[in-house]
């Protein structure tokens, strides 16, 4: 009995060392920390004023057009035998125009019968207002919002400042008619309107180009008419 009990005794010890063994050798597990970070706030900059912008103040830059067609009208005959033709489409115009106007006239579509009396007109125009006239002719196929474009991308690449009073007379290619686009500058629009002149110098221009075939009698009317109503004279 004394042996059976002291066998006991040493199993039961040894199952207890066993254990023991057993919890020491197992592994401990880590925390794992994990670090979420701060969201990133985005702050909006502020665009800086663009020339666009600044055109923007004057709200008909490039937006007044006429336009008229020189082609006889036909009888009742020859428009039967004779259906007008359909007019070709409009070019796309180049995104910046590599027109360089160096002076008050540049006629290229040659419809100005006498440059320097049209120039000499600009210039008095330009020392009684201070306000700088352009007159830019030229033959494409541009109509509408695609001329206008083409008008308002000539006074940014030509000038600087906001002074001119730029006004791109169009000829058709197909002999289809004419058409033009004025582009204003800020400061001169301010002065043009002060004197009322802005809403009215869209039909006073289509009168005076209308009235003479020759084109550069047609606005030295339209300026000399212009100069009076701003000076007073």
């Amino acid at each position: 009995m004394k042996s059976i009990k002291i066998i006991s005794v040493m199993l039961a010890a040894a199952v207890a060392v066993s254990l023991f063994a057993g919890c020491k050798k197992k592994p401990v597990t880590s925390a794992v920390i994990v670090s979420t970070p701060a969201p990133t706030m985005t702050v909006p900059t502020t665009e800086a004023t663009t020339a666009e912008t600044t055109e923007a103040l004057a709200p008909s830059i490039a937006t007044e057009e006429t336009t008229t067609t020189f082609a006889t009208v036909p009888t009742t005959e020859e428009t039967t035998k004779k259906p007008t033709p359909t007019p070709k489409p409009t070019s796309t115009p180049a995104p910046t125009p590599s027109v360089k106007i160096g002076s008050l006239v540049k006629d290229e579509a040659n419809v100005i019968k006498d440059d320097a009396a049209l120039e000499a007109k600009l210039a008095e125009f330009q020392k009684a207002t201070k306000i700088i006239p352009v007159v830019y002719t030229v033959k494409t196929n541009l109509t509408g919002d695609d001329f206008r474009t083409y008008t308002k991308n000539i006074y940014k690449n030509n000038f600087k400042d906001q002074n001119h009073f730029l006004i791109v007379y169009r000829v058709s290619k197909n002999g289809g008619g004419w058409s033009w686009t004025t582009s204003i500058g800020s400061k001169a629009y301010s002065k043009l309107n002060k004197a009322g002149i802005t809403s009215t110098y869209s039909s006073d221009l289509s009168k005076a180009l209308k009235s003479n075939k020759d084109r550069g009698k047609g606005f030295i009317s339209f300026f000399d008419k212009t100069q009076k109503t701003l000076t007073g004279k």
